[in-house]
């Protein structure tokens, strides 16, 4: 009788998981208790209200495009603006666990996960933050706030219809852009080289504007992170931002553009060739000038 009760248990267990695997692979593990914040001050990223045109923007729905590190993306009813909603739920420790008694040791290291994820969440923040602020043209970010008085209507993605209120979790509003690689392949495609090198240099130079402005980036990955709105580059993934006046030094800035576009310049190398001539020039350029 044991033996068998122990069965059906083990095989309802089988059935949650199955089924709860299921729908997040259906929602890439978007819900609505994912994009709302843990309590606690987030007055240090409020932001001024924005423009009559940024606010126009949220009066239509958003609807679900891809999943990344750190938020849920959505595109615009019309496809020209980028909303993204942070994923919260690993900037936090589980709720259940909030409330568990703990013995004290275990309640320590609680105490402990919980002031780690909560640095991770400042350290998210902060960096659109300093995008929204310093960045706003090199990263196609129109708005960026914790705490706005407007509910919006997005879709998931199957379909279902949620409606997100920004008085109590962060947004941030993007132009769209086209990821780099994609853009590159496709001016040469059709024959607009002159076009792709002009792109090219403006995309070195927009990476060398971060370093002189004193950002640090620690995700610099020109195949995801970067794309163009148009024929303009822009930096679409700011989640790893940091102030450090460091990056400003010549000495330090020459070195790492060359780090960073390492990769780069390979897929150039593999896959236009007739760039390359163009990418070396800039970089050389960066790394050889005087302060």
């Amino acid at each position: 009788m044991k033996l068998q009760t122990y069965s059906k248990f083990f095989l309802f267990l089988l059935l949650f998981f199955g089924v709860e695997r299921l729908c997040h692979r259906a929602t890439d593990g978007f819900a609505m208790v994912n994009i709302y914040p843990p309590q606690g001050d987030y007055s240090t990223w409020e932001a001024v209200e924005p423009f009559p045109h940024e606010i126009s923007m949220l009066d239509q729905p958003f609807h679900y495009l891809n999943s990344g590190s750190q938020s849920y993306v959505f595109l615009s009813e019309d496809g020209e603006t980028i909303l993204k909603l942070f994923k919260f739920q690993h900037m936090r420790i589980p709720p259940w666990l909030e409330f568990l008694p703990l013995p004290n040791s275990l309640s320590q290291k609680r105490d402990k996960k919980r002031l780690q994820k909560r640095k991770t969440l400042e350290s998210a923040l902060s960096s659109y933050q300093i995008a929204f602020e310093k960045l706003r043209e090199e990263t196609g970010i129109l708005y960026f706030s914790t705490h706005f008085g407007k509910k919006i209507t997005i879709y998931d993605k199957i379909g279902k219809k949620h409606i997100v209120d920004l008085r109590h979790t962060a947004f941030v509003l993007q132009k769209r852009a086209t990821l780099v690689y994609d853009t590159i392949d496709n001016w040469m495609g059709h024959g607009q080289r002159e076009i792709a090198e002009q792109g090219l240099r403006d995309l070195i130079q927009l990476a060398l504007a971060r370093c002189q402005k004193g950002i640090f980036d620690k995700d610099p990955d020109f195949s995801t992170n970067f794309g163009f709105v148009k024929n303009r580059p822009v930096q679409i993934d700011v989640g790893r931002l940091t102030l450090d006046e460091e990056e400003k030094k010549p000495e330090i800035y020459q070195n790492e553009m060359i780090r960073i576009t390492r990769d780069f310049q390979k897929w150039i190398a593999l896959n236009h060739t007739e760039l390359l001539p163009i990418f070396d020039e800039e970089i050389e350029r960066i790394t050889t000038s005087s302060p």
